[in-house]
C-alpha cells in the first residue's frame, strides 16, 4: 500500500480547529477510515495522507475527490527516499514551504540541512524544524501540544544569538509573542542571506 500526501484547496475556509470534521468529510466520501490520516488545516489547503494499493485506486479515490467539489492541489508519493540538496538548497526550500504553510514538508527538508550542521548552525536549524514541527500540530487542532513544542524551540534557541541565513530576531519575536499571549499565530519566515 502506497502512502501519498494530498493538498487539496481549502475554499470553505476551514480552521485547524475544523481538522477531525474535516477528517470525517474526507474519509466518507473516501468510504474507508483506513484510506486517508493525519489530517492538518492550512489557510489555503487542506492536507493529509492518502494511502492507495495502486495508481488505478489513487486515480479512483482522486476521483472521489473531486467529485465532492475538493480541488486537488499537489499529490506527492510519500514512500520514495527524500529527493538529496545540499544545505543552501534545503534552508530555502524549508523556508518557502514553512511559508506556504507545509510545515510537514518544510521540518522533512531542514532535516537534511541539520544533519550535516554542526555546533550554533545545527541548533539553529533545529529550533526553525521544532517551530515547523509545533505548526503541523497547530493545523491538527492540537493547541496545547504546538505550544509545548515552541517552547522547546525558544529554548534552543536560547545559545543562538544570529544565524546568518534566516531571520532569526524575527523568529524568535514572533515566537516569544506566541508563548507570552498562549495564542498561535502563523508568521513567515525571512531569510538573511543565502
Amino acid at each position: 500500500m502506497a502512502r501519498y500526501l494530498l493538498r487539496v484547496a481549502n475554499k470553505d475556509g476551514y480552521s485547524p480547529k475544523d481538522a477531525e470534521r474535516v477528517a470525517s468529510t474526507i474519509r466518507k466520501i473516501l468510504g474507508s477510515r483506513e484510506s486517508a490520516s493525519h489530517f492538518r488545516v492550512a489557510t489555503d489547503a487542506l492536507e493529509f495522507n492518502m494511502f492507495a494499493r495502486d495508481e488505478k485506486e489513487l486515480d479512483d479515490r482522486q476521483r472521489l475527490l473531486t467529485r465532492s467539489l475538493f480541488k486537488i492541489v499537489n499529490v506527492k508519493l510519500l514512500d520514495t527516499p527524500p529527493k538529496h540538496v545540499n544545505k543552501e538548497e534545503a534552508l530555502e526550500e524549508g523556508v518557502q514551504l514553512f511559508n506556504e504553510e507545509r510545515f510537514w514538508e518544510c521540518h522533512e527538508i531542514l532535516e537534511q540541512a541539520w544533519h550535516v550542521s554542526k555546533g550554533l548552525e545545527r541548533d539553529a536549524i533545529q529550533s526553525i524544524i521544532l517551530t515547523a514541527a509545533a505548526f503541523v500540530h497547530h493545523q491538527k487542532g492540537e493547541e496545547e501540544i504546538c505550544l509545548s513544542i515552541l517552547k522547546r524551540a525558544r529554548a534552543k534557541m536560547a545559545s543562538v544569538k544570529t544565524y546568518e541565513t534566516i531571520d532569526f530576531e524575527g523568529l524568535e519575536k514572533n515566537i516569544d509573542g506566541i508563548l507570552d499571549s498562549e495564542r498561535i499565530r502563523l508568521f513567515k519566515l525571512r531569510m538573511s542571506r543565502i
